[in-house]
């Protein structure tokens, strides 16, 4: 199965109302678990990688082997930068195997962010990359929320093939109950036929995908909430075999590969399901 763009995933998850996961990687063995995961699960996932992570493991690393793997699975999967903040990352990315590609000019204004996103659009669609963008901040504050009389005309001039929104999501472990804005949400539906992302997707009540995918909502970013819990597994695991016998590193990453992939393969199921 050749490696996908958003578009060879998003518009068939929106008409068939079900959500592609996008998985945010940090080590070349997630990328591993996800790959697995999506093989046994027979369905197509969405591996990302962020600019803010650049300084961890260059992009090109796992952009090279995360679009290998993608290229040599039985199953369609797309390799995505995240949240890319600059033209010089996002052409790296571009350059090193990555089917798609986020802008994030949120912080500009909405000319400058439209403008931007435009730009890129020309450049990576031309070469068959896709490219994400967001309106709104993603994070706390209704002030920051995605304005639904802006969408139509976003889409529209910019081209681009998924829009983040705002909508009471945030990135990170939720410290209280989040409240995701769903009227704000299917107003926006309304105004385009844009597959929608919902960011800072992990840690939320299972009840409220069904809500979003049905709005929507065809990728669901999904991180934190599964990475904090499976890393408190891991060290606590291994503190209580380290007071019988000796622990390695390699004792880590194995627990790493099994938890994740286990980790994922939930999320995939529960994603699919709520169509």
């Amino acid at each position: 199965m050749p490696l996908v763009s958003l578009d060879g995933l998003l518009p068939k998850a929106r008409q068939n109302n079900y959500a592609v996961p996008a998985f945010n990687v940090v080590s070349l063995e997630m990328i591993i678990s996800a790959v697995k995961a999506a093989e046994k699960e027979n369905s197509p996932i969405i591996i990302e990688y962020t600019e803010g992570d650049d300084t961890r493991i260059p992009l090109e690393y796992i952009g090279r082997f995360a679009s290998d793997l993608a290229r040599k699975s039985d199953v369609p999967i797309c390799v995505h930068l995240d949240h890319g903040n600059t033209l010089k990352a996002i052409l790296r990315a571009i350059k090193s195997g990555y089917s798609s590609v986020m802008y994030d000019g949120s912080a500009l204004s909405y000319q400058d962010n439209a403008a931007n996103t435009k730009k890129i659009v020309e450049i990576a669609k031309s070469i068959g990359v896709s490219v994400e963008a967001e309106l709104g901040t993603i994070g706390p504050g209704e002030d920051n929320y995605t304005d639904p009389g802006l969408v139509n005309d976003f889409t529209n001039s910019t081209g681009i093939s998924a829009l983040a929104v705002a909508i009471g999501t945030e990135h990170g472990v939720y410290k209280g109950k989040p409240e995701v804005d769903l009227k704000r949400l299917k107003d926006i539906r309304k105004e385009t036929e844009t597959p929608l992302v919902m960011h800072g997707g992990s840690g939320l009540d299972e009840e409220i995908y069904a809500k979003v995918i049905d709005n929507g909502v065809s990728k669901i970013n999904y991180y934190s909430a599964m990475s904090n819990k499976i890393t408190n597994r891991i060290m606590n695991e291994l503190q209580d075999a380290s007071e019988n016998e000796p622990v390695y590193l390699q004792d880590a990453i194995d627990l790493e590969l099994k938890y994740f992939e286990e980790g994922m393969r939930k999320v995939i199921r529960l994603f699919r399901k709520q169509g």
